[in-house]
């Protein structure tokens, strides 16, 4: 690239029209007329010397040289951000920068409280925007739409069967899973047998992707036939119908400790083997050597090896 021929600002335009494939919806994105898109787009034809973008039927699609740029172009912007953000005398109490997290619902009782009262205490220049978990993160990881995502090590989450090689994770915390019930639930006192765990009804936090049956994910899940009424997207979601029914339900007691009292739940042990599973931290590896990143990374990881308090 002859970058005395280039306006660099191109890059952004061009980095929109390549994410929406469509002339007016970059142009919103940018906050600019829909003219002065179609002037930048016109630029960067004549450049390349290729379409970019072309009308296909009703539709607006890439042509294989614009397809082929998605990635670069990309890589290339956010390259930049990284290197204008970088701060070589990081000090966290001077610093001024906004975090996009995503966070999975079950770990924010316990972890995003005291995070962000270490970040007002330490760092007041900071700012969090938090996101709601979806099956999306990897890609926004990748594309850098969000800067940090703590999840479950499971692949599976994001409809994938292994993490990616640009992500990087931390192992945060072990999550223990506890069976709950109504506190007044009609058939259970101060013990959950085996038997009632297999034959009362039971709630079940369920992937929105999962398109197999429902026996399927619970199998996945736990080594037992499980009578299986209710089903939810959300873990915190389940935690909350299970007040005031019959139904049990398993979940992680990083939610259970804050949520049963409040909710007039009661905790047991699972009478059934359950797998190992930790909470970690993903962030792509162009973050790695960024000094803010790095030090938010070390108060996420330090917050969340304290659940007690700090």
């Amino acid at each position: 690239m002859q970058l005395n021929r280039f306006d660099l600002n191109l890059l952004i335009a061009l980095d929109a029209l390549l994410h929406e494939k469509n002339v007016t919806r970059a142009a919103g994105r940018m906050h600019v007329s829909q003219p002065t898109m179609s002037a930048a787009l016109q630029k960067l034809r004549e450049y390349f010397g290729d379409e970019i973008l072309v009308r296909v039927g009703r539709e607006m699609e890439l042509t294989p040289r614009g397809l082929a740029l998605i990635e670069p172009v990309r890589d290339a912007l956010l390259g930049v951000q990284a290197a204008l953000g970088t701060q070589p005398g990081f000090d966290p109490q001077t610093a001024s920068r906004t975090f996009r997290l995503m966070v999975q619902d079950f770990t924010s009782p316990a972890l995003l409280p005291r995070l962000l009262a270490r970040l007002a205490r330490e760092a007041p220049g900071l700012h969090c925007h938090l996101e709601q978990f979806s099956q999306l993160g990897i890609g926004k990881l990748e594309h850098g739409e969000i800067d940090l995502c703590v999840c479950l090590d499971n692949a599976r989450l994001f409809g994938l069967p292994a993490l990616p090689d640009t992500l990087r994770s931390a192992e945060l915390a072990p999550v223990r899973w506890v069976c709950v019930a109504a506190a007044d639930h009609p058939s259970i006192g101060d013990t959950l047998s085996r038997e009632q765990f297999l034959e009362l009804p039971h709630i079940f936090a369920r992937r929105a992707a999962d398109t197999g049956s429902v026996a399927d994910a619970v199998r996945r899940f736990v080594p037992a036939e499980l009578d299986v009424r209710v089903t939810a997207e959300s873990i915190l979601q389940v935690a909350m119908l299970v007040a005031g029914t019959p139904y049990l339900a398993i979940l992680p007691d990083s939610i259970t400790d804050y949520l049963a009292p409040l909710l007039a739940l009661k905790t047991f042990p699972v009478p059934a083997p359950m797998p190992d599973a930790h909470v970690v931290a993903l962030w792509h590896k162009r973050s790695e050597s960024d000094p803010c990143h790095a030090w938010l990374r070390g108060v996420v990881r330090e917050v969340a090896a304290r659940p007690g308090g700090e």
